[in-house]
């Protein structure tokens, strides 16, 4: 007996562990079963870190207000240019208008009696004088009526003509009107008729 005694209390040999049981109490106002708010908080900033908000500059509107006032004053130099061009050339040609004069006018009646459909036949000479001595004047054919008293007495067409610098030239213009409107004007005075002539030209210079 003294044997087994002696032999459970002998310490156990050298490389073997023994397994033994600990409890350990801790109090329960430091028993935590869900982390704490500010550990939350210090584990977020560490994971998305803070980055201050980036505020919008106006560089976008002062760009489209350099390229808006870039394109004004790139419409306005083009005008100007263009306008001190159209001023000088008119200053050194001196554009003027053609003159006109009349030479006679002869008046073939028509047919007599009273026949209401006849018509009289004018042939108008006219002198066109171009007093320009550096530019030329072409004429398109055009409309010319010739009145008496604000009343339509025969109408016609202007020939087409081109002139050079300085020249003068001579144009027939053949119109008709009605032989009663002929009739009525020259029966109603024996001294001179006077008539006036108005031309619708298209003129190129």
């Amino acid at each position: 007996m003294e044997g087994q005694a002696n032999a459970k209390a002998l310490p156990p040999p050298p490389g073997r562990y023994v397994h033994e049981t600990y409890i350990v109490q801790f109090p329960k106002d430091q028993v935590y079963r869900v982390p704490p708010r500010e550990n939350a908080l210090f584990v977020e900033q560490f994971r998305k870190p803070v980055t201050p908000k980036k505020t919008r500059s106006g560089g976008c509107c002062c760009c489209g207000s350099r390229v808006l006032l870039t394109v004004a004053l790139i419409v306005v130099s083009i005008v100007a240019v263009v306008g001190i061009t159209l001023a000088t050339l008119y200053f050194i040609f001196n554009p003027t208008g053609p003159a006109f004069s009349v030479g006679n006018l002869v008046v073939n009646s028509g047919g007599g009696g009273g026949d209401k459909n006849s018509r009289s036949q004018y042939r108008v000479s006219l002198r066109v004088n171009n007093p320009n001595d550096k530019l030329g004047i072409h004429y398109a054919a055009g409309d010319v009526w010739l009145f008496f008293e604000g009343t339509k007495v025969a109408a016609g067409r202007f020939p087409w003509l081109d002139q050079g610098q300085e020249e003068s030239s001579s144009v027939i213009v053949n119109m008709s009107g009605p032989s009663a409107l002929f009739r009525r004007v020259s029966n109603s005075r024996e001294e001179p008729v006077p008539l006036k002539l108005e031309m619708k030209l298209a003129m190129r210079i």
